[in-house]
């Protein structure tokens, strides 16, 4: 048995983990520990999502399928008896929870391992030191993460193309969504600012040390996939402006 009692979220704090996870008609959320069921069917009814609700209670389980049932909702919403630890959540693009801090920490590691942008929402408990990316206090304490990609490693880039191409190669420290980074451009060492990953999205700034006339700052936006991250690079500012493309595969892992 896990160590979390029954205890239903107040409605207006299930409408606020909704809304605050940016709930919407292409979502599939999961509750694990639903209760009664009221997260998963607000999420259908409210937001248009569908959804899956995951507990070990067989009472609680049929309650649930009862409800969606007399709302109308029984093709879009599923209730399942089983461990939540062992429930594959591949699936969910949104996962809501009201457990113990105990059980959060828990499920950490499983969480951290969902696709990149996932949301996760939490009432009450939070996720140790893992930080949120949002927090609202209507009434209770709600907390939204999104699952980063992970980015820990050295990286060799390419950007632009012959004959101009230039090579950078960066290394990167990561803890949750937070990062650090050390960069080379041309193999010159290239101070790293304003690094920021959310999800997949990741944007650093380098100033260019062969351009010691402008230094100009070079702004690098890109989307990571597995092991290869791909975006834009924009130099130059307000009509000087130009961008190009650039491409980073990664040579080792932390």
């Amino acid at each position: 048995m896990h160590d979390t009692p029954y205890v239903p979220s107040p409605h207006a704090t299930v409408d606020e983990m909704l809304r605050l996870a940016g709930v919407g008609l292409g979502d599939v959320v999961y509750d694990l520990g639903s209760g009664d069921g009221r997260v998963v069917i607000a999420a259908a009814q409210k937001f248009g999502a569908r959804g899956v609700g995951i507990d070990i209670n067989a009472q609680l389980v049929a309650q649930s399928r009862a409800s969606a049932e007399r709302a109308g909702l029984a093709g879009r919403v599923r209730f399942l008896q089983q461990d939540l630890f062992r429930t594959e959540l591949g699936e969910a693009t949104v996962i809501t929870l009201y457990l113990s801090p105990n059980l959060n920490l828990k499920l950490r590691p499983t969480l951290l391992r969902l696709r990149p942008g996932t949301r996760i929402v939490s009432h009450g408990s939070d996720l140790g030191d893992w930080r949120p990316d949002r927090q609202t206090s209507i009434r209770k304490n709600v907390f939204l993460w999104l699952v980063p990609a992970q980015i820990s490693g050295r990286w060799r880039a390419a950007i632009g193309s012959a004959p101009r191409e230039r090579r950078l190669e960066i290394e990167f420290a990561q803890r949750y969504q937070e990062i650090s980074a050390s960069a080379w451009l041309d193999g010159i060492p290239a101070p790293v600012w304003e690094a920021r990953l959310e999800s997949d999205r990741l944007s650093f700034v380098i100033v260019d040390a062969l351009d010691k006339d402008d230094e100009a700052s070079l702004y690098f936006e890109g989307r990571v996939s597995g092991s290869s991250i791909e975006g834009t690079v924009a130099s130059g500012v307000g009509i000087a402006r130009n961008a190009r493309g650039w491409r980073a595969e990664r040579l080792t892992q932390r």
